[in-house]
């Protein structure tokens, strides 16, 4: 039997955090991701429409008035959609004597749960920034906000779990939240940091595949063994300029974190993983042809996604894999 709560709730945040991301989304038009004049940097190739056109549209009064309202909706609104779903599935349950702490380092799922939090942490930094710049925030405005929106959003989730005897509070996780945020606020104030970029794939394990015939709960959202996160590197960008020419740029070098099965494919019992570290060449997405903002608001969104490619796995077996999924 799968007996560890505390890592079907971690991961079911990580879900959830991309749920947030995704709605977030929803809402920008394709001016939101960036803008030639967004911290004062040079125009780079994801820039979407230039700085003038969102200063005509930021210039009209009802124009900004909307997108205020829009944006001040879309952060209440997901919170509070997503604190009666935690509170309904997770703090239902007996409440602890006082508030505690629980650090979750190292456990049979062998920290893969925190390369989630990091992700949900960057993505909602990044995506909150987009949300706000459309909204005709200033940049180091939008900026500060949207850190502290992603820092608070998963703050609160910690305080509550300090409540409850279940979970804890876990300043592990938070550690992880606010890496993953910091890396966003860098990168916008940082631009050659955006040369790298956390990503994540996913195939379903040997006990999801088996999961009918196992006890207990395994749905994706526990399927730690089928995550793998990245840190995928743009080479040709960190090239010097009489370099680049030898590389590629729709070309990137990515090394990943996985972990061996967790939960055992036979019975569904709870098992000690492995750490899987692995080095691939992957596809820049954003490298796709065709230059309408629309489309490349959908192509910078889903170069988040690792597509499957072969692989190098360095532990806990020195092997190579023809496509790594």
């Amino acid at each position: 039997m799968i007996n560890s709560t505390k890592a079907r709730r971690t991961l079911d945040k990580k879900f959830l955090f991309a749920i947030a991301a995704l709605a977030a989304l929803t809402a920008l038009p394709a001016a939101a991701q960036d803008s030639t004049k967004v911290d004062s940097i040079v125009p780079i190739a994801t820039d979407f429409k230039p700085a003038a056109m969102d200063e005509a549209r930021c210039e009209r009064e009802k124009t900004v008035a909307a997108t205020r309202v829009g944006a001040t909706t879309m952060f209440v609104g997901t919170n509070a959609l997503l604190y009666r779903y935690f509170k309904r599935a997770w703090w239902s349950g007996e409440r602890a004597p006082h508030f505690f702490f629980h650090a979750d380092w190292d456990e049979n799922f062998r920290d893969q749960d925190k390369f989630g939090h990091m992700f949900g942490g960057f993505q909602l930094a990044r995506l909150g920034y987009a949300l706000l710049r459309d909204a005709c925030a200033s940049p180091s405005h939008a900026l500060l906000w949207s850190a502290t929106y992603a820092t608070l959003f998963q703050l609160q989730i910690e305080i509550w779990d300090g409540l409850y005897k279940k979970y804890g509070f876990s300043y592990a996780d938070l550690l992880a939240n606010t890496s993953g945020m910091l890396l966003a606020v860098e990168q916008r104030k940082h631009p050659a940091l955006r040369a790298i970029k956390p990503t994540m794939s996913y195939s379903r394990s040997a006990a999801m595949r088996n999961r009918r015939n196992l006890p207990g709960e395994i749905r994706p959202t526990l399927d730690y063994s089928g995550q793998t996160y990245w840190f995928s590197t743009n080479v040709n960008a960190l090239l010097p300029e009489n370099a680049k020419r030898y590389w590629p740029a729709f070309i990137r070098v990515s090394a990943g974190h996985s972990i061996t099965d967790w939960i055992d494919p036979q019975t569904g019992a709870g098992i000690r993983a492995q750490r899987k570290l692995l080095l691939t060449l992957d596809l820049d997405l954003e490298q796709l042809p065709g230059e309408n903002h629309v489309w490349k608001t959908i192509k910078r969104n889903l170069s988040y996604v690792h597509l499957p490619s072969p692989a190098l796995q360095l532990t806990p077996k020195f092997e190579g894999i023809s496509w790594y999924r």
